[in-house]
């Protein structure tokens, strides 16, 4: 009988010390308890402090409380205040992020962030500090998208977002269209720890309203890219050269070729499809040598020539003749600004060279600074109209009138 009992006491005793582990939720943290980072701006506060600003989310705004109440901050980066901007200083980001937080009521929270923007003194600084903070703290998001700005990065996170929430959403959607660079803080990680020693990142400058660049009085401005040589912003180049640096990366995915074609009035404009970029290293001789080769297949998008793109195939090669001039152009273009005036390898040219040649590789890698200039390069493109479209306007106007 004492047997029994004992027995019964162990088990339940073993049932209690087992059902403690699924107590849970002890260390919680309630949603109303978070302060969500929507978007981060890094800017050099003087030599020996940075500025962080983040862009805080107003649940209150968003329930239609309206207000953005008081403290040291700006509403001006969202619509109808859903947001406000907060700063502070310190020697790096995890010293001006406890400062952040000493001022806030609740516990700030990465885990939203869409957007994190360098302004341009803090980029050509030197940002390896910076991305190992954020790739090393648990809570900022890995896939979320850098930028680097003119001016002071603040400035950028209190942009006015017309159609989206905020304006970290709608840089976070703009980078989404890769129609311009598009770089998640991974890839920036993995560029800047490359064996190729460049990087690229989009440039952002904003325009002041009613001005050439913007004729409307809402918040605009003009994309490029900021070329890095290590961990420090070199130089910028503008759209041009930035569609270039996306054919030589194999990232271009949203873009519309426009181009006169030989013997042909107006122009014709072509929608992307597909688009496949190879890279293919050459040593021989001793002379480095890297070929290009861009396949591209289009649609049409709007004939504004007389080339008669349903029936003539002729018409039709000359259309592929111009786009492939134009791929050509603007690569040259690139390779002139960023491969022989900055010298810095943004293509990942020493990745091909390393699979390709890996001894040649590494008995001339401390001379890649020295090689990567002298790199001769041969554009091959091929671009094909595939969907010329169903009727030629032009060509059928022209005929009418010749009657």
């Amino acid at each position: 009988m004492r047997g029994r009992r004992t027995a019964r006491i162990v088990l339940l005793m073993m049932v209690l010390l087992g059902a403690l582990p699924l107590a849970g939720c002890w260390d919680r943290t309630e949603v109303n308890d978070l302060g969500l980072i929507t978007g981060a701006a890094i800017d050099k506060y003087n030599d020996n402090l940075i500025s962080l600003s983040v862009q805080i989310f107003i649940p209150r705004a968003a329930a239609g409380g309206g207000g953005t109440g008081g403290m040291e901050m700006s509403g001006k980066g969202g619509g109808a205040g859903s947001t406000f901007v907060h700063s502070a200083t310190g020697e790096n980001i995890a010293d001006a992020l406890s400062h952040l937080q000493e001022k806030m009521p609740r516990k700030l929270f990465w885990g939203h962030a869409e957007v994190i923007i360098f302004g341009e003194e803090q980029a050509r600084s030197g940002i390896g500090d910076d991305v190992d903070y954020l790739m090393r703290a648990p809570q900022p998001r890995e896939r979320a998208y850098i930028y680097v700005c003119s001016g002071k990065a603040r400035k950028s996170l209190e942009m006015q977002a017309v159609l989206e929430r905020d304006s970290s959403e709608a840089l976070r959607e703009i980078a989404k269209s890769k129609a311009s660079m598009s770089v998640t803080m991974t890839e920036l990680a993995q560029m800047l720890t490359d064996q190729s020693g460049g990087a690229a990142l989009p440039w952002l400058r904003q325009n002041p309203a009613r001005s050439k660049h913007n004729p409307d009085s809402t918040s605009n401005y003009t994309n490029g890219t900021a070329i890095f040589k290590g961990d420090r912003m070199i130089g910028v180049v503008d759209e041009g050269v930035t569609r270039g640096i996306l054919w030589l990366r194999n990232e271009i995915s949203n873009a519309v070729i426009t181009v006169t074609p030989k013997g042909s009035r107006g122009t014709v404009s072509a929608k992307l499809l597909r688009s496949k970029t190879r890279l293919i290293p050459h040593i021989k001789d001793g002379n480095w040598s890297m070929t290009v080769r861009i396949h591209v297949e289009t649609a049409a998008l709007q004939n504004a020539s007389s080339a008669n793109l349903l029936s003539s195939p002729v018409d039709v090669k000359n259309v592929e003749a111009a786009m492939n001039a134009e791929i050509s152009d603007r690569v040259k273009q690139s390779l002139k600004k960023v491969q022989k005036d900055m010298k810095s390898d943004v293509f990942d040219f020493a990745g091909e060279f390393h699979r390709a040649y890996p001894k040649e590789w590494h008995r001339n890698k401390a001379r890649w600074d020295d090689i990567f200039p002298r790199i001769e390069i041969k554009v091959e493109p091929d671009a094909r109209l595939l969907r010329p479209g169903l009727t030629n306007v032009q060509s059928t106007t022209k005929a009418g009138e010749e009657q």
